[in-house]
């Protein structure tokens, strides 16, 4: 089995299961659409796997500093600082990238790239890959700022 299919089963099967968060937590029953997870993992897997890892374990090095030489992906599984952003700034980082003080692209944007969708799709696709507290933690802050 190929590693695009091994992920993309291991989504649809993370948002069929019937294990999450305990009776009564704020997340919504509709967390995870399998086709959009589907359809976020390939898109994963060809854009953004590379520097975040097939797992989107992010790169060993990611809290490193660097001298400016490389960058180091972070994690996009919830066991980094992905959780601590809010959707907006998730799907800003997403379409405009990410550059270095001195204007140096560590990331590239990819809203001349991939549609309004496709962005959603991959974003979709690492956050069935949150634990499920650290998705609810993400959602009620989230929630809390919508209504403010």
């Amino acid at each position: 089995m190929s590693t695009k299919w091994l992920v993309v089963a291991t989504a649809v099967l993370a948002a069929c299961s019937n294990e999450g968060p305990a009776p009564g937590a704020a997340i919504p029953a509709g967390r995870f659409d399998a086709a959009s997870i589907a359809r976020g993992a390939a898109l994963y897997e060809e854009h953004c796997a590379q520097c975040h890892g097939p797992q989107a374990q992010g790169h060993p090095d990611w809290l490193t500093p660097s001298d400016g030489s490389f960058a180091a992906a972070p994690p996009l599984n919830g066991s980094g600082n992905d959780w601590t952003r809010s959707r907006a700034q998730l799907l800003a980082v997403i379409r405009a990238g990410v550059k270095r003080p001195d204007g140096t692209a560590v990331m590239p944007g990819w809203e001349q790239r991939l549609s309004a969708r496709d962005i959603e799709d991959v974003m979709a696709w690492f956050q069935s890959l949150w634990p499920p507290p650290v998705y609810e933690s993400w959602y009620k802050a989230n929630l809390a700022a919508t209504k403010g």
